[in-house]
């Protein structure tokens, strides 16, 4: 007999943790399913280990299970990932596809947790504005159907929900909120403390940074212990804020959610007129194949993977599904300090990041670049495998030249980025592979993507910006990126199946309900109509609220 659940929730990660909570403590039985494991916190209690999660990606989507193509242009031929990690093949949890499991992508974020600027939902009038209308980019740039007001209420609850640790005050170019983080920033690295001062120094405003990470014991959960195991790592004491031990738990504890990990997706069933949803088929751990019913489906999977669901199931009535991808181009510049930073200790992100360059405030330049960037200060989680990936491409990688420079550099070494806008365009799309197959028989997922002169003039531009900052640290050396990066992408992807009210031109509404099918909604990154300089969770997660909210509102 075929199962019917009053909804199923695909992909157990930061958006589908959430609508899984809400949905079953109104309730609801919920079927949730996830094709990666239902970790416990025994799997992490050791979990130090480079080679196992950075370089091996052991909690990341292996490319001979997951594959995905990529190509620069339609006449070209399109590369199997790992394309985007050069000869080392290393799993560089920031170029490839995020963590699966339960948690999803929130295992093993760098927990960098960033509302956006009241402009970055404004983005086409913003610039109109401020460059005139024949400045705006070429492309399919638009504004979203929500204000950063409307959204407020829901950054505010996953702040308090998941747990935000940070200082508002401190940022004056900050958005409007009604209240200060729930905790106060965690421990600052000591690599930022030259940062701030060489920023002050240059009339910046430095800001400590807000982190999904617990800077005091926080709902039962303890504090960071600045272990330095922290992006691309699972967190082995529950101190980051990721779903699978803020969420998930929570769904359990109700009774109503029937959670079935190692389960893939393989197809959306829907109405024999194509009008509404009823169902998915799923292929389980040992192989099996099931059919499970619902009149509500919500994917919850990376931006990717719901675009794939979506176009193998034939739903792509319009023509939008996998337009307008979006990614970030972080623009790594690298310094050797004369002072000890000690990398090794303390998250990816305890260290401060400046406004001044941000959104709509990016200063008038020769480049041509139409909106900015905050550039952030990274300042530990960096181990040996990784340093070794960021050394002085004009330094030899082997033999006493490799040994001298990591002896006399990597203690002293910091970071700087920025995430540069990538505008929606034609040419930046993905579909199915014709040729690539995953070991199930469906079509891979391609990508065709190449970077802009906008995107590397941007890079260029805030690289100048950091170099007057490595110089004011004193920098006894430093190198940057290529404007135009192998990755492209960076699990900052986004807008593959965009919001809006016309179908024309986008995939589902503001609350992630697919147009053309009532009852299945895509929830997530997909949905961002523009992309600014942040950090894409916190926005994912205040939407999945609110899509929550409109679910239960429908109930």
């Amino acid at each position: 007999m075929t199962e019917r659940f009053d909804a199923i929730v695909v992909g157990m990660g930061s958006s589908g943790g959430i609508i899984a909570e809400q949905l079953t403590k109104a309730g609801l039985r919920v079927l949730g399913l996830d094709k990666g494991p239902d970790y416990t916190q025994e799997d992490f209690l050791v979990k130090q280990d480079e080679l196992r999660y950075y370089q091996r990606g052991a909690i990341v989507a292996g490319v001979d299970v997951d594959p995905v193509t990529w190509r620069a242009g339609e006449n070209e031929t399109p590369r199997v990932l790992p394309w985007s990690a050069g000869e080392l093949g290393s799993d560089e949890p920031l170029y490839g596809l995020p963590s699966i499991g339960t948690g999803g992508g929130t295992l093993h974020w760098g927990a960098a947790a960033y509302r956006f600027r009241e402009s970055d939902f404004r983005m086409r009038s913003a610039i109109a504005e401020r460059f005139g209308k024949e400045a705006l980019p070429e492309g399919s740039l638009a504004d979203w159907p929500i204000s950063y007001a409307d959204l407020e209420p829901y950054y505010e609850k996953v702040e308090r929900e998941q747990g935000i640790s940070g200082r508002a005050a401190d940022n004056p170019f900050g958005p409007p909120r009604e209240h200060d983080y729930p905790m106060p920033p965690v421990t600052q690295g000591p690599g930022d403390v030259p940062f701030v001062e060489a920023a002050r120094r240059l009339g910046l405003h430095p800001f400590r940074q807000p982190l999904a990470i617990n800077s005091v014991e926080y709902r039962g959960r303890p504090a960071c212990v600045n272990c330095g195991f922290c992006h691309g790592y699972p967190c082995h004491v529950k101190a980051k804020s990721t779903t699978q031990v803020t969420s998930v738990p929570a769904a359990k504890a109700t009774g109503n959610l029937d959670l079935r990990p190692l389960s893939r997706v393989l197809r959306i069933h829907r109405s024999n007129d194509g009008s509404r949803v009823t169902g998915v088929t799923y292929v389980d751990g040992a192989g099996t194949t099931h059919e499970v019913r619902s009149d509500l489906v919500v994917l919850t999977a990376y931006a990717l993977e719901n675009v794939r669901l979506l176009l193998v199931s034939g739903i792509n009535r319009d023509g939008q599904v996998g337009r307008n991808f979006m990614t970030h181009n972080f623009g790594w510049f690298t310094s050797i300090l004369p002072e000890p930073t000690n990398p090794f200790l303390g998250t990816f992100n305890a260290s401060s990041a400046v406004d001044d360059y941000t959104s709509e405030l990016v200063p008038d330049n020769d480049l041509g670049v139409l909106w900015g960037s905050p550039i952030i200060s990274v300042t530990g989680d960096l181990q040996p495998i990784e340093a070794y990936h960021l050394m002085d491409p004009r330094v030899p990688k082997w033999g006493l030249s490799l040994k001298h420079w990591l002896r006399d550099n990597y203690r002293h070494l910091h970071r700087m980025y920025s995430q540069t806008t990538n505008f929606p365009h034609p040419r930046h799309y993905c579909d199915l592979d014709p040729n690539v197959k995953d070991r199930w028989g469906q079509p891979a997922l391609r990508i065709t993507h190449d970077w802009e002169p906008h995107d590397a003039n941007s890079v260029t531009l805030m690289g100048r910006y950091k170099e007057k900052i490595a110089r004011e640290m004193g920098a006894k050396d430093y190198w940057m990126d290529e404007p135009r990066p192998p990755y492209h992408l960076s699990t900052h992807d986004v807008g593959v199946h965009r919001m809006g009210e016309d179908p024309a031109t986008s995939v589902t509404n503001v609350y992630g309900e697919v147009h053309e099918c009532r009852g299945l909604y895509a929830v997530g990154g997909g949905q961002f109509v523009s992309y600014g300089g942040y950090n894409p969770n916190q926005t994912i997660q205040a939407l999945a609220y609110l899509s929550a909210e409109h679910l239960l509102e429908q109930a």
